[in-house]
């Protein structure tokens, strides 16, 4: 009986919705992320991209016969100000979909709230595994999850001899998300970490963790955390005389990295699902487009935000309606969906990106592509 009034509420909650936005003059697609604080410049880029791709819909005509508009919210990266955001964007914004949110764990304390009122997401920022992982058939990755970026990187440390490998993370959902598959990645090697050093959020100062790890004589350190304490990290272990190499997730990937890191950022190899020096003729058109919109480079948070969005419009298109349920199995069932990253095709059980992701080496201010692997 439980059931029975659950589904049913269910069913009417979702055809209020469709029948709110089939009705509205414009459709409205929901973006959350952090726009102020520690994330922020991540964030605001993922919002540029976010807005191109609006913009390049409505010029081509719009979807459905309607004009898109894009409904923003800051969650400033707290989680429980994120599903805030994202309960304000489903009852008083009456968006068919959203986009977000940037940071894992506020993904994973939206994952109640979009269940609950059967509201699609994608994500163009969070790549802890325990957001595909739990099996939630609302939420949708867009980009390389942690897992798929540790494998890669890991066989790639391999391959350029490193014998003794550590981390240092961020001790939240990320860096979690990434101690977990580092080590998995090794195990399927049969290797061992060396060392792991966690480090909260608001710290800047880790020499302490570094002078541990390298004690133990670690000769290969990958950074799981975002570009600010990672260029903290990759400053620090220069200046306790420690030349091991940095292997990188797509967190510290960021111009900003480059101004705040340094000479100490040079060499370092990362995994990535976009840089914007691809000679490839649709990417630099993009790319043109991007900076004379907003006057400066886009950042892989930028592409990455573009494609979700695209993904998620097209996934309406192919819908042709505006019923939460269908445009989440139409997201569901994106294949080969030509992106920025790529080809990116959508694991239907899980949600899970599957695509290729790219390792990239830091060198003279800027990213030398190295090679794409999956």
């Amino acid at each position: 009986m439980k059931r029975t009034a659950k589904t049913m509420c269910f069913l009417l909650l979702s055809l209020f919705f469709a029948t709110a936005a089939f009705g509205a003059s414009t459709l409205k697609i929901g973006s959350v992320g952090p726009l102020t604080g520690e994330s922020s410049i991540g964030g605001l880029d993922e919002l540029d991209g976010k807005k191109l791709a609006i913009d390049d819909i409505n010029n081509a005509g719009g979807l459905l016969g309607k004009k898109v508009e894009l409904v923003s919210y800051d969650d400033a990266s707290q989680p429980s100000q994120s599903a805030s955001a994202i309960m304000k964007l489903i009852n008083q914004d009456r968006v068919v979909a959203i986009i977000g949110a940037h940071n894992s764990s506020c993904t994973l304390a939206n994952m109640e709230v979009i269940t609950r009122y059967g509201i699609p997401m994608v994500t163009p920022g969070s790549s802890s595994p325990k957001v595909t992982d739990i099996g939630n058939m609302w939420i949708t990755r867009a980009f390389p999850s942690d897992s798929i970026q540790a494998k890669a990187i890991v066989n790639f440390a391999l391959d350029n001899n490193a014998k003794k490998l550590g981390i240092i993370y961020v001790n939240d959902d990320f860096g979690n998300g990434g101690l977990n598959a580092v080590t998995a990645g090794l195990k399927e090697k049969g290797i061992d970490l060396a060392g792991a050093e966690s480090f909260m959020g608001a710290d800047k100062d880790m020499r302490s963790q570094l002078t541990k790890l390298k004690a133990l004589g670690v000769d290969s350190l990958f950074i799981w955390c975002q570009y600010f304490p990672g260029s903290l990290i990759m400053k620090q272990a220069r200046e306790i005389g420690w030349n091991v190499q940095f292997y990188t997730s797509t967190g510290c990937v960021h111009p900003k990295t480059f101004e705040l890191a340094g000479e100490a950022y040079e060499g370092t190899y990362q995994t990535v699902p976009f840089i914007p020096n691809i000679p490839e003729e649709k990417i630099q058109a993009w790319v043109k487009r991007y900076q004379e919109k907003y006057g400066k480079m886009p950042s892989q948070n930028s592409a990455r935000a573009y494609d979700a969005t695209m993904l998620a419009l097209n996934a309406i298109k192919r819908a042709g309606t505006t019923d939460p349920k269908a445009i989440r199995d139409a997201i569901r069932s994106t294949k080969d969906f030509e992106g920025l990253q790529g080809k990116i095709s959508i694991d239907s059980l899980t949600g899970e990106y599957i695509g290729d992701v790219m390792i990239i080496r830091a060198e003279k201010g800027d990213y030398t592509f190295i090679k794409r692997t999956q």
